[in-house]
């Protein structure tokens, strides 16, 4: 593939990264950081026996008194007998007039963030029924955003972010990934002199010659909920074409700011290598038959709203990850979110695979040692996280740059061949296309393809926490006729779950000017592993191309020549974290904790006689509140301390 090239900065110099990080952990640590206007119960009241099949949304925008009315169609099936009321998600700031089923006036009440209605009669398994929900008021924001009227340049601006908790907040619906309707119809009535942008197909633009006109879209591929959008203003548009094949292109469409329109002239067209590029890793672009682009909006960052992404920012690593979304997260689903891994992970390393292709394989090394040194500051479960937290929820750290690097890990273990085959194998699979997945369908696909069982990998990976810290040290001994390197691999371990990491290793030993590597499979805490070596090693290095997620100390290590008190590790961190030290001799050490004002908060060690080596201890701060702590050493005459920042 040969990409247009493009200027761009893929990683920041480390003084202006630490400065920046030093600046926003300030912040957290001195502001209360509010990530929801208004808190609501989170998961979906839904009935579960509905089957949503058909949305048609018919709104009303008035944004001069930031005022929502609407009426919202929405069919489905009866997954069991006997139902005689129906529960849907709408907060009840959005104020219901009345409900019909099936033509018919129903009874209904509303509480909190749901509404239950009383059914005429009892309805059986694979029965249709319609449902007309007729309902106004002023839409709340919460986590990310939900639903804005805001404005730009002084002319009225309208979006929305539903993910992962606000449809609900804005329309009333099914608010739950696990269940995606086969399509959906949004019609927009608004100004006349704006523009509306989402998802599918534009059928129509109507002017009601009243000062307003009606938008329609038309979606016809299956779609979840959160991935329903509207984004409104006076937006200029430029068009791109995806040619696939020598008679068939796609419309990449673009609505921007017209404040931003040549700075979206200038990026926004490397989509097109984008859809490429993961069309031939991925398969063919999901939604082909409609189209793909983008509508700026004024959340902050960007959302792979289905069709036409939402964003902030023409950053070209911004625009391959909410694209890759398309296939991962849009097409194929996390069932729920505590699967969220599946869509971030998958586009954050999906923006390392496009790099790769683009510009070369130092690209991708660039961003993945990004992703590493992010991954090295969380602590957390991937594959379970709080689900009623969007914070934790969409934590950068664990759910995007632990993921990806899961993503490099695997990729290394499976081998190129195998990995990308698994990869296009889950994105091809017809039971999950258009569907819903789970953690255990990409794992069964990897096994399948691949032959091996990986359950140690995402049980560890996935469901476990933080990352291996090996001690390594090694000997070369001749035995008469043949020689050979014992190798000593051990696990540092201030974790239960896993005790310990069992991986693959690479081993590269340096001899007489030539390089060997070979791998060892590492499912001990302590183990030896014998190689033969004719010669004399000059270097026996672990991992040395960087393929795990790791900390390493190496034999020199194992005996510091100095007193080392390292960085905790993960920092910033939220209830535990780990300190590392290093003893040159052996003696009485102490490690303390303690606050800004210098009072004594807990002893990890207290004068205990240590030998010379490295150590680690874990500290619990569950009990305490958030903000910068130090922590000290003391080892013979020496006294060591830093700062770390507990964050809740």
């Amino acid at each position: 593939m040969i990409c247009n090239i493009y200027s761009g900065v893929y990683a920041q110099t480390p003084s202006d990264s630490e400065y920046k990080q030093e600046l926003f952990l300030q912040k957290l640590t001195n502001e209360k950081v509010v990530y929801h206007r208004q808190q609501l119960f989170a998961e979906t009241a839904a009935s579960v026996w509905f089957d949503v099949t058909y949305y048609r949304l018919n709104l009303d925008v008035r944004t001069s008194s930031s005022y929502l009315k609407g009426k919202v169609t929405i069919t489905g099936i009866c997954r069991q007998d006997s139902a005689r009321s129906l529960t849907l998600d709408l907060v009840n700031q959005m104020r219901v007039d009345s409900v019909l089923v099936d033509g018919r006036i129903s009874v209904f009440s509303q509480a909190r963030s749901s509404f239950d209605i009383t059914l005429a009669r009892s309805y059986t398994f694979a029965e249709t029924l319609s449902i007309d929900v007729f309902y106004e008021g002023v839409p709340i924001a919460t986590g990310f955003g939900s639903f804005v009227f805001d404005s730009h340049a002084g002319v009225p601006w309208v979006y929305s972010l539903s993910e992962p908790y606000g449809a609900k907040d804005w329309w009333p619906c099914k608010d739950d990934p696990s269940d995606k309707a086969d399509s959906a119809d949004i019609n927009i009535t608004c100004d006349s002199n704006l523009k509306v942008g989402s998802e599918g197909i534009l059928v129509s633009v109507i002017n009601n010659g009243n000062g307003t006109s009606t938008t329609h879209w038309k979606e016809r591929y299956p779609i979840a909920s959160y991935l329903i959008s509207i984004a409104i203003t006076n937006y200029t548009q430029f068009s791109n074409w995806f040619r696939y094949s020598r008679t068939d292109s796609m419309e990449v469409l673009n609505y921007v700011l017209p404040e931003h329109d040549s700075t979206a002239l200038q990026n926004l067209p490397r989509t097109i290598d984008m859809l490429a590029i993961f069309s031939e890793l991925f398969g063919m672009y999901p939604f082909i038959k409609e189209k793909y682009g983008h509508a700026e909006f004024g959340r902050g960052g960007a959302m792979e709203h289905q069709t036409m992404t939402s964003t902030t920012t023409f950053d070209e690593n911004t625009i391959a990850h909410e694209l890759a979304h398309q296939w991962f997260g849009d097409m194929i689903t996390c069932q729920s979110w505590s699967d969220l891994w599946l869509n971030e992970s998958f586009a954050q390393y999906s923006t390392a695979l496009y790099l790769e292709r683009c510009y070369g394989i130092a690209s991708y090394w660039v961003y993945m040692n990004s992703q590493f040194d992010q991954a090295q500051t969380t602590q957390g479960v991937i594959g379970n996280p709080d689900t009623t937290n969007v914070r934790n929820l969409f934590s950068p750290a664990l759910v995007y740059s632990k993921g990806a690097s899961v993503l490099h890990m695997l990729r290394h273990i499976l081998g190129d061949s195998i990995f990308f085959h698994s990869l296009r194998r889950y994105a091809t699979n017809p039971a999950l296309q258009y569907s819903t997945a789970i953690t255990r369908d990409f794992q069964s696909i990897c096994e399948s393809v691949s032959g091996k069982n990986l359950d140690y990998f995402f049980q560890e990976w996935i469901y476990g926490e933080e990352y291996p810290v090996y001690n390594y040290s090694w000997t070369w001994k001749s035995l008469g006729d043949s020689s050979v390197i014992i190798l000593d691999i051990g696990q540092i371990s201030g974790r239960s779950n896993p005790a310990f990491f069992t991986m693959p290793i690479d081993i590269r030993i340096t001899a007489a000017g030539r390089d060997t590597t070979l791998t060892v499979f590492n499912d001990l805490q302590q183990q030896r592993f014998i190689i033969k070596s004719n010669e004399r090693p000059s270097a026996v290095l672990l991992d040395p191309d960087k393929w795990i997620l790791k900390f390493v100390n190496s034999d020199k290590d194992l005996l510091p020549s100095e007193y080392i008190l390292e960085q905790n590790y993960p920092n910033p961190f939220n209830s535990t974290t780990n300190i590392v030290y290093r003893l040159r001799r052996q003696g009485e050490v102490t490690l303390k904790i303690y606050d800004l004002l210098g009072r004594e908060i807990t002893i990890l060690v207290n004068n205990e006689e240590m030998s010379a080596g490295s150590y680690i201890k874990e500290f619990n701060a569950s009990r305490l509140t958030s903000g910068i702590y130090f922590y000290r050493l003391v080892a013979g005459n020496m006294h060591l301390q830093k700062k770390m920042v507990l964050l809740r």
